[in-house]
């Protein structure tokens, strides 16, 4: 039982982590977009490119900084914040671009559920691949 708690809490912790880095990439893209008054809409696809750039950055930099993982006792599903963490960031970033439209914002692709899951996704790939495959 304490190993389930432990393995969620660590799951809790990796998604706020993702969720707070994600929401200062977004509050740092509008500081800059409100610097440049002709703001161009780029395609999808620079912007997923740009998106899985960012993303595996900030893994690297997550993992440089936590060299270890978060939760230190046996996984019972390794691998599972790949799935898990994107789909509850996308959510997130989802419900955080609705109530920045109601403000009448523009904002990122970032705020939508599949660049919030993308960016995780990414993070979350890098940091697994650095940190947590079992060596």
């Amino acid at each position: 039982m304490a190993e389930l708690l432990a393995e969620l809490l660590g799951f809790v912790l990796e998604i706020l982590g993702e969720f707070v880095l994600q929401v200062i990439f977004e509050l740092a893209t509008e500081a800059l977009a409100g610097l440049v008054h002709d703001r161009k809409q780029h395609s999808r696809a620079v912007s997923a490119i740009g998106l899985v750039f960012v993303g595996a950055a900030a893994g690297l930099l997550s993992a440089w900084r936590f060299p270890n993982r978060l939760i230190a006792t046996r996984v019972v599903l390794p691998g599972a914040s790949l799935l898990l963490a994107p789909i509850a960031t996308g959510v997130a970033m989802h419900f955080l671009g609705r109530r920045l439209r109601l403000l009448e914002r523009q904002p990122s692709s970032l705020v939508t559920f599949w660049g919030g899951a993308l960016f995780a996704f990414s993070m979350a790939l890098v940091r697994w691949w650095l940190v947590g495959l079992p060596r």
